[in-house]
């Protein structure tokens, strides 16, 4: 059957002089085939489908890359490690083994820092890592590293925090971009390091990248899988491959809206590193930088339903798109699919990619922006590239300020509330949002109209507002006192009045801080340090206490741990509260 729909295939290109030929069967190609795999751990391949069905399908078996429509079918990239080929050749489809992106040409590598600062070279990973650290140094009060956690050859997951208040926490959304999650797509690498370096220098400067910087905490990694960019060694970009050290594309590895178990199993450290990162933040909006392509791709990947959001995602992603035309002087930059945007699975469907983990999972609006055509783009064509780019990365940064935006409080406390932010009559698929519980801050982004929101939490009552009017690229601000719900148990048997627990200081912290708490009477307190998981980490007090004021000190380094949220909780004979602490190395 496959045969006759590839003969088929064979007469109709007579038809198409556009659409690719020069197919071939597994033993003509079984010896590259054989040294490919040897060689890099993976294969880059070509196919023919005239089924998006079938692509679909394929999608579960093996990394796909591009699918490129033509009149009569389509022309689909991919990437296989040897288990996967070996699956796919169970389909009997011919193809082609194309040559390694990353071994088309050599590029230029220095190590010196002025040199890459000139942004038309590629760093080696010592050098990244020593550009990274410098941005610290050099900015200590907008700027700060986070060693988020080593890869599987224990190179570093670096991050960039950018803000004013960058060494204590304010009410601002977070942000994130992140780039190079397939190791060989190296574009946006060197244009996130450029990026850090613009809107650093630029504070106080540029009027634009001051407001950012100001008024948004903005996180930035920019190579997300050092082990496949630095395959070949860390001197050098050359023969980068697209997956990590153990053979797995990191973009498959996540869990989604339809499969909690990805295809590329077992969920690698990278992955683990981005997921407890984002469980430990409350990012907002971000994006993630591919190549291969050029095309902003939005939500959702895995399935053809669209967002509740929708509108959103096509108004923010044309502008990104239609602001890269007008910097590339419309020379043909960011045109693929629909003039240089794409719903992901009307282009091809994928599961266990990050953008709809981040979508579903921790409410975080990411879209995946492949910037660059050619993969490992020639050094000299980096400048370019940030030219035709540099504007709308701070325009997406910029949608962060927008829609509905406030502070969630304790209307008797006024201490910040972790609540549900619904747009009543319109939400779905998790598209709704919380605010932060360490300073009550929430944005709900969201297109032109007027909207319904509701506010809830546990043990307080629900507000709803009615009739809030939202307009695209302008802020309305709703601040919300909640207030807590009345249980009618005796106040002396159970009420947070015989005690008051503060928030500890500093926050974030690193590596110690002080919890501060006031008795009112004498009783039996316990004082307790807990993990995401649940699992005790600390037994700060455990005894019978006098009234008073207490300042207990907390030195994370005596555990060992991790950056991270973690959670204190004093508790008496028949009462407990719980607070939130962020650790930050």
């Amino acid at each position: 059957m496959i045969r006759r729909i590839f003969i088929l295939f064979i007469i109709l290109l007579g038809v198409s002089n556009s659409f690719p030929q020069q197919l071939k069967d597994y033993n003509s190609q079984k010896e590259i085939i054989k040294f490919e795999l040897n060689r890099k751990g993976e294969i880059y391949f070509r196919f023919i489908s005239n089924s998006k069905d079938l692509i679909n399908q394929l999608s579960l078996v093996i990394s796909i890359d591009n699918v490129i429509p033509y009149t009569i079918g389509f022309e689909v990239f991919a990437y296989a490690n040897d288990e996967e080929f070996e699956n796919f050749l169970s389909y009997n489809i011919p193809f082609e083994v194309l040559t390694h992106p990353s071994d088309l040409f050599s590029v230029r590598m220095s190590d010196n820092l002025n040199e890459i600062r000139g942004w038309d070279t590629y760093p080696t990973y010592d050098a990244y890592v020593n550009m990274m650290y410098q941005f610290q140094t050099n900015y200590p009060n907008l700027c700060k590293i986070i060693d988020a956690g080593n890869t599987v050859q224990n190179r570093k997951i670096l991050f960039a925090v950018i803000s004013d208040s960058v060494n204590f926490k304010k009410p601002k959304p977070q942000f994130m971009y992140s780039s190079t999650i397939h190791g060989d797509e190296t574009t946006g690498y060197v244009l996130m390091l450029r990026l850090i370096d613009t809107l650093l220098s630029g504070y106080g400067v540029n009027p634009q990248i001051t407001n950012l910087v100001k008024n948004v905490e903005i996180w930035i990694n920019p190579l997300a899988n050092p082990d496949g960019t630095y395959y070949g060694g860390n001197h050098t970009v050359n023969n980068a491959r697209r997956y990590n050290a153990n053979n797995k594309d990191l973009n498959r590895n996540y869990p989604g809206p339809i499969y909690v178990n990805p295809p590329e199993t077992p969920i690698q450290p990278e992955t683990y590193i981005m997921m407890n990162l984002a469980t430990a933040n409350r990012f907002v909006m971000s994006a993630n930088f591919h190549g291969g392509a050029q095309v902003v791709n939005y939500p959702w990947d895995c399935k053809y339903a669209l967002t509740a959001d929708d509108n959103w995602w096509i108004y923010v992603s044309r502008q990104y798109a239609d602001t890269a035309h007008k910097y590339s002087n419309y020379n043909g930059y960011m045109t693929d699919l629909n003039n240089g945007i794409t719903n992901g699975a009307a282009w091809y469907i994928i599961h266990g990619g990050r953008q709809d983990y981040f979508n579903y999972y921790q409410r975080c609006r990411e879209c995946t922006i492949e910037i660059s055509a050619t993969k490992l783009l020639p050094p000299s064509l980096l400048p370019t590239y940030w030219t035709y780019n540099f504007k709308s990365f701070l325009n997406y940064i910029q949608k962060s300020l927008y829609g509905l935006k406030g502070i969630v409080k304790d209307s008797i406390t006024g201490l910040p509330v972790k609540a549900l932010v619904t747009t009543v009559g319109h939400d779905m698929d998790n598209s709704e949002i919380y605010s932060d519980s360490a300073t009550g801050h929430y944005v709900r982004m969201i297109y032109t109209g007027t909207y319904t929101f509701q506010f809830s939490a546990p043990n307080y009552i629900t507000k709803i507002f009615p009739n809030i009017y939202i307009k695209n690229d302008s802020t309305t601000i709703l601040n919300v006192l909640l207030s807590p719900v009345q249980t009618g148990i005796s106040k002396e048997k159970n009420s947070p009045e015989l005690f008051t627990l503060y928030q500890n200081f500093p926050n974030p912290f690193n590596p110690s801080t002080t919890i501060k708490y006031q008795l009112n009477k004498e009783t039996n307190v316990r004082l307790e340090v807990f993990d995401l998981s649940g699992k005790l980490i600390s037994r700060l007090i455990d005894q019978k206490q006098k009234e008073g004021l207490y300042e207990i000190y907390f030195n994370s380094s005596n555990h060992n741990l991790t950056t991270g949220i973690y959670f204190y909780r004093l508790s008496t004979d028949n009462y407990s509260e719980t607070r939130r602490m962020i650790l930050v190395k």
